[in-house]
């Protein structure tokens, strides 16, 4: 999906809760635009235990921010991938909402979001398949 995005000359945007040094090499292999991920404050040859998160709405949503400003970027023809419950506000920001094998509580927030509940595409990897669900799939609580 990537290659694609590239392919059409999209801005490719990688805004991740994992540790930024694993992001960034992540986003030089895939040849993304920019990027962003969790800072781990690295001090004296160590961390030290400070955690600067990416993983929350709050945080991505400054970082939408910032990347819209610096990139020019309409939102409403934009496409966004997620997979947790952090990322439902990014999701709400975009025209393309993809998440991508979502938790449950992902799948419940966009399901009952009369917003994006009809344009988001719910994408599952299952070994040698990939399919597409719609947002109102039944969920079995086992």
């Amino acid at each position: 999906q990537i290659k694609w995005h590239l392919d059409q000359g999209h801005i490719v945007i990688f805004i991740s809760g994992s540790p930024d040094f694993l992001v960034s090499k992540m986003a030089t292999k895939y040849n993304a635009t920019d990027f962003i991920g969790s800072t781990y404050v690295f001090e004296d040859g160590k961390f030290n235990g400070e955690v600067i998160p990416m993983w929350d709405s709050a945080s991505k949503n400054v970082a939408i921010n910032d990347f819209v400003e610096k990139y020019n970027i309409d939102l409403s023809k934009s496409y966004a991938y997620g997979d947790t419950n952090g990322d439902i506000n990014m999701l709400r920001r975009v025209g393309n909402p993809v998440a991508i094998n979502p938790t449950k509580e992902l799948l419940h927030q966009i399901s009952n979001d009369e917003n994006i509940k009809d344009i988001s595409k719910i994408i599952i990897e299952r070994k040698d398949l990939v399919y597409q669900l719609p947002s109102s799939v039944d969920v079995l609580d086992i």
